[in-house]
């Protein structure tokens, strides 16, 4: 279900709640167990309803995020650098007298 050209989000979650409470009532109607709808219910109202939050911040992250130099940093950080053993480990490991 999109939201209408200048609907407000407000007004957008109110129809949304409104369709999946119809479709609620048809499945029941149907015979499904009322627990089994609700749940199906309320995961398809929070999908639909975060559904437009991920797209923005999806659309501001690609739009500002630089792929290549968040490659070199990565590469400098993390495949460069390597943590020192723990002296208690290598000791306890390494010793062929215990």
């Amino acid at each position: 279900m999109k939201q209408r050209e200048g609907e407000s989000y407000e007004d957008w979650a109110k129809r949304v709640q409104m369709y999946e409470h119809g479709w609620a009532m048809q499945r029941i109607a149907e015979g499904n167990t009322v627990d089994s709808v609700l749940e199906d219910m309320s995961k398809r109202i929070t999908q639909k309803l975060l559904h437009p939050l991920y797209k923005e911040i999806s659309k501001s992250i690609i739009s500002t995020y630089d792929a290549e130099a968040g490659k070199k940093e990565y590469e400098e950080k993390y495949l460069k650098y390597r943590a020192p053993v723990a002296d208690h480990v290598e000791g306890h490991l390494f010793d062929k007298n215990e």
